[in-house]
């Protein structure tokens, strides 16, 4: 009887486990062969792109990346859509930077004021911050590019980089605040005691522990900066300042679509996020989740 319920209870921990490998695998599945697909499409010929059945596994073709860097940086004026992705991607990285940039200096030193300081509506700003975040982002774009054209801030990075702060900075200043909630008070007299500033403890003792915090706000407002496709259209329409999700946008408006050339361009548009998602998932999770039970 013992050997019987022996093996029962290893076919039941072999079909369990089977059952999480089959999950596992069918979740990897859902998510990854959409980017399998995506990767062929961009890396084959025209003519193999379109065949039927398709190849699963075709001859390699960087023609539509070749075609678009060419176009790039040819020298003449954009005359196609394909002509705005590298471009897109400069302006689209000058403004994720700043946004990234400006986001980790706001959020840090009003994260640290509210978590340290109590002032009138030290308690009730952060939670109106956060409840910021539930307003549709359609409900905001009219009333940006009329503060905005009146600034003639309209159709410049600058405008666009205003906008992304407007509905980034909320949100890291929550998350920051958040942070420093988990470092204990403690820190901070032990560094007084010892002679530093107020000053000196921020920049100083409180900073470098809040390193995964920092790093997680600059992904985050990094990647939604990139990935941000409204305020981008709606803000700028100048060719030169254009940034790289309208510009991946303009190629399925044309007649003559290159299905090559939209993968090429929507695999460029997306590595680098997933380039720093990979590269910083560590401190990303670290970051997002320190002080959750201190907010």
């Amino acid at each position: 009887m013992t050997a019987a319920a022996n093996r029962a209870r290893l076919a039941k921990r072999i079909g369990v486990r089977a059952l999480r490998t089959g999950i596992v695998l069918a979740l990897l599945a859902w998510v990854l062969l959409p980017f399998y697909f995506l990767l062929l499409v961009a890396l084959t010929s025209r003519a193999d792109s379109l065949r039927t059945p398709p190849r699963w596994i075709p001859a390699m073709d960087f023609g539509s990346f070749q075609q678009i860097f060419d176009s790039a940086f040819s020298g003449a004026p954009p005359s196609n859509p394909s002509d705005l992705i590298v471009p897109g991607m400069q302006n689209s990285a000058v403004v994720a930077v700043c946004v990234a940039a400006l986001n980790i200096v706001i959020a840090a030193t009003a994260g640290y004021a509210f978590a340290r300081f109590r002032f009138p509506g030290s308690r009730a700003m952060p939670g109106l911050m956060l409840g910021s975040q539930l307003v549709p982002v359609f409900a905001l774009v009219v009333p940006f590019y009329v503060m905005l054209h009146s600034m003639d801030l309209d159709d410049t990075r600058t405008g666009v980089i205003i906008a992304h702060l407007g509905f980034t900075v909320p949100f890291s200043v929550w998350m920051m605040r958040a942070y420093f909630n988990g470092i204990p008070v403690e820190v901070d007299r032990a560094a007084m005691i010892d002679g530093c500033t107020r000053w000196q403890v921020f920049a100083r003792v409180v900073l470098p522990l809040a390193r995964p915090g920092i790093i997680s706000v600059g992904l985050f407002s990094f990647m939604v900066s990139w990935n941000d496709f409204l305020f981008a259209l709606v803000l700028n329409s100048r060719t030169d300042a254009m940034l790289i999700q309208p510009a991946i946008s303009g190629l399925y408006n044309v007649r003559e679509q290159s299905f090559g050339i939209m993968a090429a361009g929507t695999l460029l548009a997306a590595l680098p996020t997933m380039l720093l998602a990979l590269v910083s998932q560590r401190f990303l999770v670290r970051g997002l989740t320190s002080g959750v039970g201190k907010v």
